[in-house]
Parts: structure tokens; sequence; C-alpha cells
């Protein structure tokens, strides 16, 4: 009876040993892997998240149905306000969710290759309760160009 106990003891303490072992490989090739941070795909999306680090807030194009909810005739190259980060630049110029960024230097808020060369201060153009209104916003630093 010992014998056999001795052995279903021995299989269990390899099959330990090999699953402690396996288990260091996997933590030591998770761990010395170098780690790889995806980018969104099109330049539109990487534009729009370079925009996003830029104002301190989210955006997303107005598309047909977002545009008929806000009340806006079409939703033309315009972008919806989705969050704003409590300290960041567009909370300190004034900018809110829902608002509507029609313009931003003068350009079309949805020319979204064009907004690449940010000034450190833009002019905002956006629509709010219906009225158009100006706001002058201190871009993020570093997130020009």
């Amino acid at each position: 009876m010992r014998a056999m106990a001795a052995k279903i003891h021995s299989r269990w303490g390899a099959a330990a040993l090999l699953l402690f072992g396996t288990l260091v490989v996997l933590a030591l090739f998770l761990a010395l892997r170098p780690l790889r941070v995806d980018s969104p795909a099109s330049s539109s999306a990487r534009a729009l998240l370079r925009l996003d680090t830029a104002l301190g807030a989210t955006v997303e194009p107005v598309d047909r149905a977002t545009a008929g909810m806000l009340g806006l005739k079409s939703s033309g190259r315009a972008l919806v306000v989705t969050s704003v980060a409590s300290n960041g630049p567009a909370a300190r110029a004034g900018l809110r969710v829902g608002d509507v960024i029609e313009r931003i230097g003068g350009r079309p808020a949805g020319d979204l290759h064009e907004t690449a060369d940010l000034a450190s201060v833009e002019p905002l153009s956006i629509r709010r309760g219906g009225k158009e209104t100006l706001l002058n916003v201190q871009l993020a630093e570093g997130s020009g160009g």
C-alpha cells in the first residue's frame, strides 16, 4: 500500500512541478516580449485622437441621425462633444458635452487632416442650443503638429 501511495505522490509532484515550470515560462514570455500599442487604423481616426488629446475632450463626427437629434440642418463636417475632461483645455474654455464644433481655426471641424497643424490657441466656432458661439481654446502642451 505504501508503495502505491509513493507512486501516486511522486506522479502528483511531477505534475505540479511541470505545471509550475509552464507557468514560469509563460510569465517570462509575457514579461519579456515587447509591448505593442496599437494605433487607430485610419488617418482620420488618428487625427481625431490627436484632436481629442489637444482639446482634453472627446469628439465624434456628426452623422445624419445625430444631426437630426441636435436639430442641425445637415451633418456637414461638424463634430459633437461627447465628453470633457474636468481640468482640460476644453473645460477651461467652457466647452460642454453636446456642443457641436463647426469650425476650428476657421476650417471646417470635420476636415481632420487639416487639424494636424493646430496652433497653441485655436478659436472654435460651436453651436449650442441653436446659437453660434466662439470659444478660444488653449490647447494642451505638445499637441499641435
